[in-house]
């Protein structure tokens, strides 16, 4: 919705395509891909990472995208464990980028969507190895 508003082309297949190196539509994105995977995967080139985020976006940057990691884990986790779920605007809205992406196949969709999913996914690690 951010990249709508923005009248940005983002392609979303990267989020879940560990394997995905390029232009994602925005300044830095390569790197943010390389940070946020190292994060998530406990990479041990995760140093190697921060520092070409720096290289592309500086300090500032690197700062603000560890926040926004954090946030987002922090933010799902709560609405996972209160088990919040989008409103019928937004599933219908995203339906069709959950289904393209897979993100109906992790095991905490079903908190999301309010339906049971066909999940057996716990990951991106788990989905893409």
């Amino acid at each position: 919705m951010s990249s709508d508003a923005l009248d940005t082309a983002v392609d979303l297949d990267a989020i879940v395509d560990r394997s995905f190196i390029g232009d994602v539509g925005i300044g830095g994105g390569a790197e943010l891909l390389a940070f946020v995977n190292g994060v998530h995967a406990g990479e041990p080139d995760l140093d190697a990472a921060r520092a070409a985020l720096v290289s592309a976006v500086g300090v500032d940057g690197l700062i603000e995208a560890a926040a926004t990691v954090a946030v987002f884990n922090g933010l799902v986790r709560v609405a996972d464990g209160t088990g919040i779920q989008l409103d019928d605007g937004l599933r219908a809205y995203s339906e069709a980028d959950r289904a393209r992406l897979g993100l109906d196949k992790f095991a905490g969709a079903a908190n999301t969507t309010g339906t049971a999913n066909s999940g057996t996914v716990d990951s991106i690690g788990d989905m893409f190895g």
